[in-house]
């Protein structure tokens, strides 16, 4: 990566406008952007890149191309914010592929179980990093998924504590947010999406098993029709992260199923994809 060490340890770093092209045309939700949008968010992306360390893990061998197309996405739901709602982040490292984390969970009987489980990202906090799999973040031919959004969604919610699906109000652009109503329009549409899922999974065979070819094509067949990734319904703070995901991505659908949540999402990243793509 030594374009990146070289550019981004200069006073004013840039970002050579061929790249720049590049990297719209890898991630075409972008290009219904304006100019003006385009151009700040390039600025952002460059302030990103010099501000943290971006580190190839697992052998991987990060390139500039992949640092910018990363950063890009970084910046995009801060495009009408501030960067620095990711202060309390050190750095992004990025695996080829997806990665093993520990995992852990509290039955109802208060047992608790552990086990290790591949993922395609993860946002630690208290300062940590956002790590990411390339594998997943390049895969952008799923409708609606962005690891990349996702995770750092996750990032703006530990902004004030524990991610729970409530990012910090800023008072220079969110005073038309109201906390009740965002909790009632979270609340509903996290339960709604949890009886859609739990229909799903009532409609898979007794003894489901997600290794076995054909029932993981009839679980993609069913998860079809949800208008999110199944992945919302684990947890508040995953909902928020995944229709962070769909607001940027595919408006469209958010907008369609829970149009209240476009709507405040819209007024908290102080943006409106949905009219910009019509």
């Amino acid at each position: 990566m030594q374009w990146l060490r070289q550019l981004f340890s200069r006073e004013k770093p840039r970002i050579p406008d061929e790249m720049w092209r590049a990297t719209l045309n890898r991630l075409p939700f972008l290009q219904r952007l304006s100019q003006d949008d385009l151009l700040r968010l390039k600025g952002l992306s460059e302030a990103l890149l010099a501000r943290k360390s971006f580190t190839g893990a697992g052998a991987f061998d990060l390139t500039d191309d992949i640092a910018v197309q990363i950063a890009a996405q970084a910046c995009l739901p801060v495009l009408n914010l501030t960067l620095d709602l990711y202060d309390d982040m050190v750095g992004i490292i990025i695996y080829p592929a997806a990665f093993v984390i520990p995992q852990a969970e509290m039955d109802e009987a208060g047992v608790v179980h552990e086990w290790h489980e591949p993922v395609s990202g993860e946002a630690l906090d208290a300062g940590g990093a956002v790590v990411l799999s390339w594998e997943d973040a390049a895969d952008t031919d799923v409708a609606g998924y962005n690891v990349v959004i996702h995770e750092f969604a996750h990032k703006l919610d530990m902004a004030n504590g524990p991610p729970n699906g409530f990012p910090p109000f800023l008072p220079a652009w969110h005073r038309e947010l109201d906390a009740r109503e965002w909790q009632q329009v979270f609340s509903g549409a996290y339960d709604d999406f949890m009886h859609r899922v739990e229909k799903l999974e009532r409609a898979l065979p007794e003894h489901f098993d997600d290794t076995d070819p054909a029932h993981a094509a009839m679980y993609d067949d069913l998860s079809a029709d949800l208008p999110l990734d199944p992945y919302a319904a684990k947890h508040p703070a995953e909902f928020f992260a995944v229709a962070s995901e769909a607001f940027f991505v595919l408006p469209e659908t958010l907008a369609g199923a829970y149009p209240d949540v476009y709507r405040l999402l819209s007024r908290y990243y102080r943006q409106d994809p949905l009219s910009m793509s019509q």
